[in-house]
């Protein structure tokens, strides 16, 4: 029997870099709000090892997941698992916390360059709602970068370069490639009554100190105090109802000990992340939807996108020490625009990095033993330094998630599958990073690539599936994340990506979370939805 509870002004899917900014927002102006959470809450002190001696060993990324939700398929050979994270504060939680701004003409590719979908806003309207999230997470930064214009100075400095950084830096010196200090959601100094980032290293595990902007650090406590939000860990949803009007009413959630819940709200916001977003969509047919939720135009799962990572690292001669500090620190999007005399569309962004830093890490990447593993170790751990290219995929719509018609979780929903593989244009900008990436560390006198690959599926930067756009007949969502069949009913993470650019995507996530915000409660206190 499913237990019906009080209605709401608000429902939200999940808490993350979407949610977590709504939440907050919303409460903040006076809606009553539910934040439904997969995950559960965590305990820095408890879940996050960093200070512990066996932090590589004992940092197991499990308890970021859900069982029920980590269970995938795919539609196409040789795909990775895409990152999904679930927890109170969502991917914010194991995210790096680069805070950077996507560039002009990222949103218009298809005037600009011919290729993809302009986007329905541009980058000049999301400059003030950057500008507010940039504040809210105290970034630490540098202004007035080559390519992102518009940047008002930042709060809190830049971090310095590492070590790391600055032995690639050679190589980009010597070819004239320009770098900058990465916009960090983490402190550079006390602010906000947060410490300063003490510079473990391990962001990816959870921040033990508070300094790293996390959703359950920043947005969440600040939604809570308003006593208008309440927020449910460890809820499962499971599928959206309407109404007799095409309206969404409820939303069905399973609790940790497997009872099932109805709670109704006037406005239900989708936040789960790419994957579990459409899902939830494709899973909500009723007779009005046949075909899922807000799916009038077919495209609900479709043009799934993710950034095209080719992760490397490499040997140097210097003792540069590595493992200490952050991982990363330096970007540089000087090939982030299309080349006329390259064969493929769009680019990509360097970013620099410490490369291997764990000696465990390090010790297994090789199958070296006894007396040649020792040598092996000597001669490289804290000499490594490493570049991630992150290259923008195209929007094509055979990579797009579905609901597998056979398997199901334990609790009888299908699971996602995903259809995913590089495409041409993906293929030639693999193949030119490759050629950059070798360049750069010839330049920088680097004696061996200790690795350097590319997984398709497997990246964190998960895009589309619910894209934002003017027709309703080629987008699934308006510019302020509305669905354009269900007026209630709002999708509010990178689902609503038309293309995905070369930045990490929280930022612009949480940009447009504060615009589409703005526009909930407008449209909530003229009864519009």
């Amino acid at each position: 029997m499913t237990n019906s509870l009080k209605k709401v002004d608000a429902c939200i899917i999940g808490s993350g870099a979407g949610g977590g900014v709504v939440a907050k927002e919303l409460a903040e102006k006076g809606m009553n709000v539910v934040v439904l959470e997969a995950g559960r809450r965590m305990d820095p002190l408890q879940d996050y090892t960093a200070a512990r001696p066996d932090w590589w060993t004992a940092r197991k990324n499990e308890k970021f997941t859900v069982a029920a939700l980590n269970k995938v398929t795919f539609g196409t050979k040789g795909t990775s698992r895409p990152t999904m994270v679930h927890g109170v504060g969502g991917g914010t939680l194991r995210y790096l916390a680069y805070a950077v701004r996507m560039v002009p003409d990222d949103f218009h590719t298809y005037s600009t360059d011919g290729v993809g979908m302009d986007w329905p806003i541009t980058y000049e309207e999301l400059v003030p709602y950057y500008r507010k999230v940039e504040v809210e997470l105290g970034v630490s930064g540098k202004a007035g970068n080559p390519w992102t214009p518009l940047v008002e100075p930042y709060l809190n400095p830049a971090f310095p370069y590492s070590y790391a950084n600055k032995i690639i830096k050679r190589g980009c010196d010597r070819l004239g490639i320009r770098l900058w200090p990465t916009p960090m959601a983490r402190l550079s100094r006390p602010f906000d009554g947060r410490p300063m980032c003490v510079q473990c290293g391990d962001c990816a595990g959870g921040c033990m100190s508070g300094a790293k902007s996390s959703a359950d650090i920043t947005y969440l406590p600040k939604a809570e105090a308003t006593g208008k939000l309440v927020i449910q860990p460890e809820c499962i949803a499971t599928r959206i109802n309407t109404d007799t009007h095409g309206k969404a009413k409820s939303v069905i959630y399973i609790d940790k000990s497997g009872v099932e819940h109805e709670q109704e709200a006037d406005v239900i916001v989708v936040s789960a992340g790419v994957i579990q977003s459409s899902r939830l969509l494709l899973n909500s047919m009723s007779k009005l939807f046949p075909d899922g939720l807000a799916n009038s135009s077919g495209l609900v799962g479709k043009y799934f996108m993710q950034h095209l990572s080719m992760h490397s690292s490499a040997i140097f001669p210097d003792r540069i020490d590595s493992y200490r500090g952050f991982f990363g620190g330096a970007t540089s999007q000087d090939f982030a625009r299309t080349n006329p005399n390259s064969p493929f569309a769009r680019g990509w962004c360097n970013e620099l990095h410490s490369g291997i830093t764990n000696p465990v890490q390090l010790a297994l990447h090789k199958s070296n033993w006894g007396a040649q593993l020792k040598d092996r170790m000597r001669s490289t751990f804290g000499h490594s330094a490493g570049i991630t290219n992150v290259g923008e995929q195209l929007p094509d719509e055979r990579n797009c998630i579905e609901l597998d018609p056979e398997v199901r979780d334990e609790y009888g929903i299908p699971v996602p599958r995903i259809n995913f593989a590089p495409r041409q244009n993906d293929r030639l900008m693999l193949k030119a990073m490759k050629k950059n990436l070798i360049e750069i560390y010839d330049a920088a006198k680097a004696t061996e690539i200790l690795y350097m690959h590319y997984k398709p599926g497997g990246s964190a930067h998960n895009y589309g599936g619910c894209r934002m756009g003017n027709d309703p007949k080629s987008s699934v969502l308006n510019s302020f994340c509305q669905s354009h069949d269900v007026s209630n009913l709002f999708v509010v993470d990178a689902s609503c990506f038309v293309t995905t650019g070369t930045a990490n995507p929280s930022l612009t996530i949480q940009a447009i979370a504060v615009r589409s915000s703005e526009y909930i409660v407008d449209q909530y206190k003229k009864r519009n939805i």
